[in-house]
């Protein structure tokens, strides 16, 4: 039996996959197809859809080469009539002079009007490349800037700051009224798309496709074409099975618990993948990181431990093994000047969900644990299920064991997910075992009472 090829876990999480910030790699054209947002609800969608604008190729290219565009700026000279007394500047226009003159009865034959040339900045041309960089500017500043991500290497800290310098202080744009005053016509977008300079023109595209994005045109190939290119993606295949199952699993508990449940947007660099969140409670979703849970146990040193006289054979080889780990410290420490420690279990669990109840002093009401492995091997399932089955155990919040301290065996669930391997039964216990067949459901057209969802 073979592993589901990784494109198709990647053409169904796709949708999904707007809001993942975390570790990964701009799409490196692996996600095709066409998708339908405008039934996502995603709590301030539109600074996501910002975000994801900056990072698209096109404007990063049109900002790398703006210095450059910048010094063929485009002015227009304007003719402005002025009045003077005896002395005379600029040329002289007659016709406004004698019609002045005439206004006075012709007393006065030192007032004189003059035609003197005004360069101006204030275009449409220019008035949409200001607009344009201040609607990347702002993304920029306030989501990437500072920020240690792969996907953000394009933006570079000091490239960030140069462009709002650029915005501030060139004495073309500066001249212009400020960006958040402006509002651009169809007019002065068609102007700027007709000037035979890139800087106008591109200009003009890349502000027309901001306005497409933002008023959510899915329909146009142009926005689709951004979204698929500026999807963050893990490039391994596994992780990708990792983030499908996940994606499937919060599915599923958004059908199970059938609240108003709304997807929270989560900050770029932020543990959680994501939020969801109703009047009452708050789902924190983890991918590959623990969250407020710990799943590091230090191990005992013999001074922590009762002295072994009198115990049994096993306690006896328990504190030798302490006496040992503490003796290999040491030495490492007289070796090579730097200390080791030792872990009695240290792990992390490929998913977490934990379910809080916010009606009144934050209370945790079920945490969901999950463990995937892209695998049809039931080796491998054992390994995996056997690690699942630590982390619950190992599991600690607030220096207290999750399970059986803080939580009953009921609230504290353990999901293992795999590719396809056979088990007689799908759940036991707390545990339950999910394939990517019955994953795939969750993404398909079912109804809440499908036998096919998982529970």
């Amino acid at each position: 039996m073979s592993k589901t090829p990784p494109a198709e876990l990647r053409e169904i999480v796709t949708s999904q996959l707007i809001t993942y910030l975390q570790n990964g790699a701009l799409n490196p054209d692996r996600i095709t197809g066409a998708f339908d947002y405008s039934a996502t609800e995603i709590e301030n969608f539109q600074t996501l859809k910002r975000l994801h604008f900056v990072l698209y190729s096109d404007v990063v290219e049109y900002i790398e080469r703006l210095p450059e565009r910048l010094r063929r700026i485009k002015t227009e000279q304007q003719r402005m009539t002025t009045q003077s007394r005896g002395e005379v500047r600029g040329q002289i226009n007659w016709k406004e002079t004698i019609q002045q003159r005439s206004q006075s009865g012709y007393v006065d034959r030192t007032v004189f009007m003059t035609d003197n040339p005004r360069i101006e900045v204030d275009i449409p041309e220019n008035r949409v490349v200001k607009k344009l960089l201040a609607v990347i500017s702002e993304p920029l500043r306030q989501e990437i800037q500072g920020l240690e991500q792969d996907w953000r290497a394009m933006w570079d800290d000091s490239d960030i700051i140069h462009l709002r310098r650029t915005l501030a202080q060139n004495v073309h744009l500066d001249a212009l009224p400020p960006a958040a005053e402006m509002s651009l016509s169809d007019r002065d977008l068609t102007t700027a798309r007709r000037a035979r300079q890139p800087l106008y023109y591109d200009a003009a595209r890349l502000y027309q496709l901001y306005r497409d994005l933002m008023n959510d045109r899915f329909d146009l190939e142009s926005v689709q074409d951004l979204l698929r290119s500026t999807i963050i993606a893990p490039l391994e295949d596994h992780k990708m099975f990792e983030l499908f199952c996940l994606f499937a699993v919060v599915q599923a508990v958004r059908h199970r618990i059938a609240d108003d449940l709304s997807l929270k947007r989560i900050q770029p660099g932020d543990d959680e993948i994501a939020e969801l969140e109703s009047s009452n409670r708050l789902l924190q979703i983890y991918y590959d990181k623990g969250g407020p849970l710990s799943f590091y146990s230090d191990y005992p040193k013999p001074a922590d431990l009762p002295d072994p006289t009198g115990q049994d054979d096993f306690y006896h080889k328990l504190y030798r093994q302490s006496q040992a780990l503490e003796t290999h410290s040491e030495l490492v420490d007289e070796f090579l000047s730097g200390g080791s420690n030792h872990s009695f279990y240290s792990g992390r669990p490929d998913f977490l969900i934990l379910d809080w109840d916010t009606r009144t002093d934050q209370s945790l009401r079920e945490a969901i644990i999950g463990e995937a492995k892209y695998t049809v091997s039931q080796s491998t399932f054992s390994t995996g299920l056997r690690e699942l089955i630590e982390y619950i155990h190992f599991a600690e919040f607030g220096g207290e064991f999750l399970f059986d301290e803080i939580l009953n065996r009921e609230s504290v669930r353990g999901i293992l997910c795999t590719d396809g391997v056979h088990s007689a039964v799908t759940e036991a216990g707390n545990v339950q075992h999910i394939t990517t067949d019955r994953m795939q459901a969750e993404f398909g057209e079912h109804s809440r009472d499908s036998p096919d969802r998982l529970k």
